[in-house]
């Protein structure tokens, strides 16, 4: 059986207990998208991984892979960054947990996607820049994790009549997520203010640190209908609620 080396960078999303001695290791890899690893001996006192392996961990990582097997054996996993500070900070360890599930929801396994590794390591980031943008990062995360999976609507022009919306103008989103201007969507469907939408298509300039000071302008209303509009298209993509939702204040 055909087994390759390969060396990517990583972000460690989960981990749990295999046996005795081993764990289970989920990363988001920049070459070579979602994989499940084993970590032999990961669980010992004094584990060749150290800390390497611990959730949102930016490390390189090498592993081994079998052709035709899903999961991989990690030959040597080290720390680029900790982030091990988050866990501490109840709003983003959350949001954290909420990145992980989705990542693995959405992303498929052993198919790199680059700019979906960049995202989620800015959303990281931004994160441990300050857990006081915490709903703003979970924002930016969802537009660009629905946008990257082509499931994001257009918000600049109707659906229907194809014309560009003015900056003042409120929208409508049908059943199907399709964007209506008021005269094609009779003002039925659910309704996304200027602000909100200016709001949303400034994800596609800005990183999340940035989109954070913009977003905390949002009235609390038009942070609810935010909030609804990016739960909404998820809910609609996973036929069910996001379990880490749960906790997460949509």
């Amino acid at each position: 059986m055909v087994m390759a080396l390969v060396t990517t960078e990583a972000i460690v999303l989960r981990s749990y207990n295999l046996a005795e001695a081993d764990r289970i290791v989920v990363c988001l890899t920049r070459g070579a998208g979602l994989v499940r690893a084993v970590a032999r001996g990961a669980r010992r006192m004094k584990s060749r991984f150290g800390a390497a392996l611990e959730p949102f961990s930016f490390i390189s990582l090498v592993f081994y892979e079998k052709e035709n097997r899903e999961l991989v054996t990690i030959s040597q996993a080290e720390i680029l960054k900790s982030n091990f500070d988050l866990a501490s900070e109840p709003d983003a360890a959350q949001v954290l947990a909420y990145i992980a599930e989705l990542v693995g929801d959405f992303a498929p396994p052993h198919e790199a996607n680059d700019k979906l590794y960049r995202m989620v390591k800015a959303s990281v980031e931004a994160l441990a820049s300050s857990s006081d943008i915490s709903n703003q990062v979970m924002r930016y995360f969802e537009v660009w994790l629905l946008r990257l999976a082509g499931l994001f609507p257009e918000l600049e022009t109707c659906a229907e009549c194809n014309n560009h919306f003015h900056d003042d103008e409120s929208i409508y989103l049908d059943a199907d997520a399709r964007t209506r201007c008021h005269r094609c969507g009779g003002r039925f469907g659910t309704v996304l203010s200027p602000a909100t939408r200016r709001t949303v298509i400034a994800t596609k300039k800005l990183g999340p640190r940035e989109f954070a000071d913009v977003a905390d302008k949002l009235s609390a209303q038009d942070q609810t209908q935010f909030a609804e509009l990016t739960h909404r298209l998820l809910v609609r993509a996973l036929e069910r609620r996001p379990r880490t939702a749960i906790a997460l204040a949509h």
